[in-house]
């Protein structure tokens, strides 16, 4: 509890001018306010420290999630269970976007009813990705004429993720797979090629000459192309890179992508770079939910600086061998190697 001493000094004084209105001018009604006037704080402070700690506090959301533009409705939530009414309430909150994070304090003004529940709304318009975090800190309560104060120890935190408005009719380019993978096999058939032939078939245009059998086309005078065995299903691997100026457009990107590969049928998985832990996490992407998870988890990882970080730092980490489209901002690139295959940025917007 906190005292505030200029609010007892005032209220002094003005009990002094009273009772030297009632000695002065000898005025029997100036009596009737003296009494109560020296009677109310003796009972209403006790009252208020009794009761202040029953009052309880949330907060929440009143959608789960939203895209960008969108507006956010948030709301606290207060139950005084007394008789006693709280009319100078201060509730102490912040409201952060993660990526974008500001690390400063808000008030909200609000009147504690009594023998109530209610609940105010903050209404929040969001214009960029992210996780919006309406965070709880406290909530100062002042009793009668401002005398004492108490801080209630509110503790809430509501996160709602912002993700990127879904983009209608994207035209991402076609994937040229380099060495390894055939362009005329259906995407669930896509796979790592082995060592072993499948079978043998006449020649397609577009088909590589390494795949040509010329010890059977030089008897058949007609070009026969190998068939090989796929040993393991086939990963191409997206890597965004989390890059402080760039993140709202990357993950526009991202988005877009993601959901053009997913329409097509393929077999893809989101790798996320930790830039801290120096270390990544990967998510297999096969529906709507999956996605929205990838979001999820990538709202709370740090930003950092550099255009290719995530990049580099994947192949230095010796991590599996796969076609990488490297996202970032608004190009997207297609890797072997580390070795780039194509820009496929023009294709997607």
């Amino acid at each position: 509890m906190k005292i505030h001493i200029w609010s007892i000094i005032r209220y002094l004084f003005l009990l002094i001018l009273i009772v030297f209105f009632v000695l002065v001018f000898k005025q029997n009604y100036l009596v009737f306010l003296l009494f109560p006037y020296v009677l109310l704080p003796a009972v209403l402070i006790p009252l208020f420290i009794i009761n202040v700690k029953k009052i309880s506090i949330k907060g929440g959301s009143v959608v789960e999630s939203t895209e960008v533009g969108n507006n956010i409705v948030f709301y606290t939530e207060y139950v005084n269970p007394t008789y006693y009414p709280f009319l100078k309430c201060s509730l102490t909150f912040s409201m952060n976007n993660l990526f974008f994070k500001a690390d400063k304090d808000n008030l909200l003004n609000i009147n504690v009813l009594p023998k109530k529940t209610d609940r105010v709304n903050i209404s929040v318009r969001t214009s960029a990705i992210g996780m919006v975090v309406f965070e709880g800190k406290g909530m100062t309560v002042t009793g009668f004429m401002g005398m004492v104060s108490m801080k209630l120890p509110v503790s809430f935190n509501v996160q709602v993720p912002v993700f990127p408005e879904k983009k209608e009719n994207v035209d991402v380019a076609e994937i040229p797979y380099s060495e390894g993978y055939d362009e005329y096999t259906e995407p669930d058939l896509k796979g790592n090629l082995s060592s072993d032939i499948k079978e043998i078939r006449e020649y397609r245009p577009g088909d590589r000459l390494a795949r040509i059998h010329w010890k059977l086309t030089a008897k058949m005078e007609e070009l026969q192309v190998k068939e090989m065995e796929r040993t393991s299903v086939m990963s191409l691997v997206v890597v965004p890179e989390l890059e402080r100026s760039q993140i709202s457009s990357t993950v526009s990107t991202l988005d877009a992508v993601s959901r053009e590969l997913a329409n097509r049928g393929e077999r893809f998985e989101i790798c996320l770079y930790n830039s801290v832990a120096c270390s990544f996490d990967n998510y297999i992407i096969d529906n709507e939910e999956s996605l929205l998870i990838c979001y999820r988890d990538m709202y709370y990882l740090p930003l950092y600086e550099g255009a290719e970080s995530a990049k580099e730092a994947y192949y230095a980490s010796n991590q599996k061998s796969a076609l990488l489209l490297s996202v970032y901002g608004e190009s997207v690139k297609l890797l072997e190697d580390g070795i780039e295959i194509d820009d496929l940025a023009e294709g997607i917007f």
